[in-house]
C-alpha cells in the first residue's frame, strides 16, 4: 500500500482520534450519528463492535469525553485540545489535493523553540498531509488555498508567535516549484 493510500484509508488513525475529531466538529452526538460519521466510517472501518465500546469507555476513563444518561457523548474541557488536534488530522486526510491553481503561492515558515518541539513536529506532519513541500528548512510552500483547519493549527496559542503565513502571487524562478506540484 503506498503512502497516499495509507493516509486516505486511515492507517495509523486510531478510533479514539476519530471519535475525538467527530466530537470537535459536532460538540456532542448520539451513538448512531457518531458511528455513522465519515471519519469513523472511512478512517476506522472494519472494527469490531467491542472495539467501539472499549474506546468510548477508555476515553471516558481518561476524562476526555463524557456520556449522559441518554448516551449522548460530548467533550470535556480536558478533551477539547486533544479533539482539536484529532480534527485537524482527520480533515487533512479528506482535504482535496486536486484543486485548481489560482496562481498564488502559500508559504508557511516557522521557528518554534526546542521546548515546543512536539508542536513543531506536529505542524510538519500536518503540512505534509495537506500537500505542502518543504522549500527550505522550516519553510513550506503550497500552491492552493490553505484549509481553515490548518490556519486553526498555525494560530493555535502555543505556536502562534513562532509561525508566519504568507500568500503571494510572485515567486521568482518558480518553474521548479510548478514542476514539483504538477502545474506545468
Amino acid at each position: 500500500m503506498d503512502q497516499d493510500s495509507k493516509i486516505i484509508n486511515g492507517t495509523n488513525f486510531s478510533l479514539a482520534k476519530a471519535v475525538l475529531a467527530v466530537l470537535w466538529q459536532t460538540n456532542e452526538v448520539g451513538r448512531e450519528k457518531l458511528f455513522g460519521h465519515k471519519y469513523i466510517k472511512i478512517l476506522c472501518h472494519n472494527k469490531h463492535k467491542g472495539t467501539y465500546r472499549s474506546c468510548i469507555s477508555r476515553l471516558c476513563g481518561e476524562k476526555l469525553i463524557k456520556k449522559d444518561y441518554n448516551d449522548i457523548i460530548g467533550l470535556t474541557e480536558l478533551g477539547r485540545k486533544a479533539a482539536l488536534f484529532a480534527f485537524i488530522e482527520a480533515e487533512a486526510r479528506f482535504h482535496k489535493k486536486d484543486q485548481k491553481w489560482d496562481g498564488g503561492w502559500r508559504i508557511v515558515f516557522f521557528d518554534i523553540p526546542e521546548h515546543k518541539r512536539k508542536y513543531r513536529d506536529y505542524l510538519r506532519k500536518v503540512l505534509r498531509l495537506v500537500g505542502f513541500n518543504e522549500f527550505q528548512k522550516s519553510i513550506w510552500i503550497y500552491p492552493y488555498p490553505v484549509p481553515s483547519f490548518l490556519k486553526d493549527l498555525m494560530f493555535e496559542y502555543s505556536i502562534k508567535p513562532h509561525v508566519r503565513f504568507i500568500t503571494t502571487n510572485l515567486v521568482d524562478n518558480d518553474s521548479d516549484l510548478k514542476r514539483i506540484f504538477g502545474l506545468v
